[in-house]
């Protein structure tokens, strides 16, 4: 195992890539609703657009919250130091001390052989199909926090104070190794 990441202040770590269809999921359903006014308009035999600005609200309004929330979408990011483990997705950011982790109860999961590690209920994040970010409610009754991009290989690191971190690394066998390692120099200094 390299020492990558111990050697260095702070290494980025490469999350694992979502289907490109995920934001169809944001982008179908704002079309959908642009599109309704003006066919309605249309089959009723007037004009689909008139120059009010009532007319030309939601065609400037809605692209902008779409816009907004791809660019949320698209800060996906594990950060791994010394002292923590630092993820940034979308709206929110958490930071992980490892001596909060209960890394000899960690493992890697595929959510289709294991529900139970499943997320449940989201309680402040951000999700579409195949995608999850934020604040989840688990199964257990605990909470999690999320970084999910790969249903199929999944990172759950459980905490001592109950709640867990489930993210998707590109290598997540790898980086709970590298987690471990860190652990290990960190007791022995």
């Amino acid at each position: 195992m390299s020492s990558r990441h111990t050697s260095t202040a702070s290494s980025p770590l490469k999350v694992a890539a979502p289907t490109s269809s995920l934001l169809f999921w944001l982008w179908a359903p704002l079309l959908l609703v642009l599109s309704i006014d003006p066919l309605i308009q249309l089959f009723a035999g007037k004009p689909p657009f008139d120059a009010s600005i009532n007319s030309w609200g939601g065609w400037l309004v809605l692209p902008l919250v779409g816009g907004a929330l791809t660019l949320a979408y698209l800060r996906r990011e594990l950060r791994l130091e010394p002292q923590q483990l630092t993820i940034a997705a979308t709206l929110y950011t958490r930071r992980v001390p490892l001596s909060s982790m209960r890394l000899d109860r960690a493992r890697v999961v595929n959510f289709a052989e294991n529900p139970d590690f499943k997320p449940g209920m989201k309680s402040n994040g951000f999700q579409f199909p195949g995608f999850r970010a934020g604040h989840f409610h688990m199964k257990d009754g605990g909470k999690g926090f999320c970084l999910i991009t790969d249903d199929s290989r999944v990172l759950v690191i459980p905490l001592r104070d109950g709640n867990s971190v489930l993210i998707s690394p590109e290598q997540p066998r790898a980086l709970l190794e590298e987690l471990k390692q860190l652990a290990d120099s960190r007791n022995r200094a």
